[in-house]
């Protein structure tokens, strides 16, 4: 059968027109297959795209975590080194303390037995004093008596001698008063000698209590001199104790924050896969070094600073971030666990603040 040329051209340009149409949609389906092979690629892009975003954040957040364990290590450690300067002079001061205790303990000592020997003393001289004053009125009173004595006995013996014969018994009576009078005056100046020798003995008494008066103002002096040295080991006793307080308040607040850190560290550790810990092993915002010690007595002396007052809220919101966002990553909810991260690490810059605010106070 033969074909005419005119239906042979038509069919040679409808099959190229076949040709043309199957090359078109053989590109349009290799541009399909390329659109669909972007968007696979994309869609593995966005997925590696959050993942790797969750990745960098976390690790964002641990070498945060990591520069606040560094600064608070070095703080500790000047604390440490502060205590332990302090605490050497604390150690010297004490013994100089100790030895200045029991040197004013003698010279109180002392004081007090020179005052009782000084009260003794100031009673003999009074009585000693009172006696010589006694005895001289005393031996005045003879010498008087001797001289009146005297000249009775030598009226009487010229009497006597006017009289003659009539006054011999007068004149023997006269020699008995004018011996009596010699005596009595011997008797008077023994007595006399007797008051020199006691106020000798009183002189000597007075020149005793003069020393010792002399030697008690010395000790007193001393003892003015080491009083104020003592007053002065006081004050350094009150500032050592206040300085050494202040750094065992920091030294605690510091340990505060790296248990802090630490508890952080290991919800990082859960949920990059590298500790093996269940979430119900984690701590609430009561249980932890901070919580106990934040509801116990030892901290009843800040419980009045507006930094304690606010330290709850912000510690309380660190666990319960954290934790939330252990859950959401067990539950495959990384995007919104990053959320609640970010929130952990707000509030814990809270709580390292508030913290700090309470050493410094």
């Amino acid at each position: 059968m033969f074909v005419s040329s005119k239906t042979y051209l038509a069919s040679q340009s409808q099959c190229e027109a076949l040709l043309k149409e199957i090359e078109l949609l053989k590109a349009d389906n290799q541009a399909i297959t390329i659109e669909n092979e972007q968007l696979h690629a994309q869609l593995n892009q966005q997925s590696s795209d959050e993942e790797q975003q969750f990745n960098a954040s976390l690790l964002q957040s641990t070498i945060e975590c990591i520069n606040q364990i560094e600064g608070i290590r070095q703080t500790v450690l000047e604390s440490y080194t502060t205590i332990d300067e302090e605490s050497k002079v604390s150690y010297q001061i004490s013994d100089l303390l100790e030895t200045s205790s029991k040197s004013l303990q003698q010279i109180i000592q002392e004081m007090d037995q020179m005052t009782t020997k000084m009260g003794s003393m100031t009673e003999s001289i009074s009585g000693l004093s009172t006696m010589a004053d006694s005895i001289n009125n005393f031996v005045i009173t003879i010498s008087k008596i001797s001289d009146q004595t005297n000249l009775l006995a030598l009226n009487a013996a010229i009497e006597a001698a006017r009289a003659g014969e009539a006054g011999r018994g007068f004149s023997v009576v006269a020699d008995e008063v004018r011996t009596l009078a010699t005596n009595t005056n011997k008797s008077a100046q023994e007595v006399s000698e007797l008051v020199k020798g006691i106020i000798s003995k009183t002189s000597e008494t007075v020149n005793s209590v003069s020393t010792i008066q002399d030697n008690n103002s010395q000790l007193s002096s001393n003892f003015g001199a080491l009083n104020n040295d003592y007053g002065t080991i006081i004050d350094h006793c009150s500032s050592m104790k206040n300085t050494i307080t202040n750094a065992a308040i920091r030294s605690f607040i510091q340990t505060v924050k790296l248990d802090h850190i630490v508890w952080k560290g290991e919800v990082y550790a859960v949920a990059n896969g590298t500790l093996n810990k269940s979430i119900d092993d984690f701590s609430n915002h009561t249980m932890c070094r901070l919580g106990q010690w934040y509801n116990s007595e030892d901290a009843q002396n800040f419980k009045q600073l507006n930094a304690f007052k606010q330290l709850e809220e912000p510690h309380k919101e660190v666990h319960r971030n954290g934790v939330e966002a252990l859950v959401l990553i067990h539950s495959g909810e990384k995007t919104n666990a990053i959320k609640h991260i970010n929130l952990m690490e707000a509030a814990s810059e809270r709580v390292m603040n508030l913290l700090d605010d309470l050493a410094n106070q």
